[in-house]
């Protein structure tokens, strides 16, 4: 490395990548006022499903529950603030591979 800083594991093996690199497994793009659905992907052992939201319009109050659980993205409804809580906006779920 020319520039900055490394971190290495116990191996002695970098482990500093800056951006965290992804496997994209898929996007789901959901509409205004969904706040129902599930997806499945599959998911290699070790591994699990994490999502991003992104290309998101807007929205002002809760309306979805959105959760990544083992290699499914399930979409409920929700009403208050809270951890996983989201506006209803039309947005894009971009789906990837994180180690469990």
């Amino acid at each position: 490395m020319d520039w900055g800083i490394q971190t290495w594991d116990e191996n002695g093996i970098p482990n500093n990548y800056g951006i965290k690199p992804i496997s994209v497994v898929g996007r789901i793009l959901l509409s205004e006022g969904q706040n129902s659905g599930s997806w499945s992907f599959p998911t290699p052992a070790g591994m699990k499903v994490g999502f991003a939201i992104a290309l998101d319009k807007g929205g002002f109050s809760v309306g979805r529950r959105i959760v990544a659980n083992g290699n499914a993205i399930l979409l409920s409804a929700a009403s208050n603030t809270g951890v996983g809580n989201y506006p209803a906006s039309e947005c894009e779920l971009i789906v990837y591979l994180e180690k469990a």
